[in-house]
Parts: C-alpha cells; structure tokens; sequence
C-alpha cells in the first residue's frame, strides 16, 4: 500500500513539474506582476523585492535545465555500452535563433542524430 502511494506521488510530482515548465514564461509574468503587487499592497515593498528574487532564483534553475542536453552514443557498433556526454548551451534561451525557438515550440524538441562511421 505504501509503495503504490509512493509511486503516485512521484507520478503526480513528475507531472505537475511537466506542467509547470512547460507554462514558465507565464507563470513566471504572473507572480512578477500580478502576484507580486498583491504582496505589496498588504504586506509591503521589502516583501514584494524577496518574491522578485525568489522568483528570479527559479528562473535561472528552469533555464539551466532548459539548457542542457545529454547524448548517449557507442564508440562502435559492436559495443555493448553506451558513454553518456551531458552538453550546455554556450548562449542563454533568449539569444537563440527565432527560426530554432519556433521549430522547438512545433514539435517540443529537437534532435539531431549523428552517424558514425568508423
């Protein structure tokens, strides 16, 4: 019984983070702007600067996992493991190509697929 509860809520925990990053930019907007006046009106302006910041701390922690890749491949076709490359976009999400953002927001991702020939 505990085991089954567990599991469900990872699952839940799994998609509501799904959900919560794929609407970041909103959520992000909101609690800058409407949340944060509210927090101003009744509990002041320091309170409303440490929700910035908090939000801001958030912020970088989507963007790091937004870019960053990891590649699995085989040095040979007859190995039986595969090395893991964990890569880091260079430029920050918001220097990168319209043209790539369109192509990730169609179809959610992008892969690129390499050959190897040796």
């Amino acid at each position: 019984m505990s085991l089954l509860f567990a599991a469900g809520f990872v699952l839940v925990g799994a998609i509501l983070t799904g959900v919560l990053l794929a609407f970041w930019n909103d959520v992000r907007d909101w609690l800058n702007n409407v949340a944060a006046d509210t927090v101003q009106k009744y509990i002041g302006y320091n309170a409303r600067k440490a929700m910035q910041r908090a939000v801001c701390v958030a912020d970088r922690v989507v963007n790091k996992i937004r870019t960053r890749s990891t590649v699995f491949y085989k040095k040979d076709r007859l190995d039986t493991y595969m090395d893991k490359v964990v890569l880091e976009a260079e430029a920050p999400v918001y220097e990168f190509d319209e043209e790539v953002i369109d192509k990730i927001r169609e179809k959610g991702s992008i892969a690129q697929e390499m050959k190897y020939c040796g």
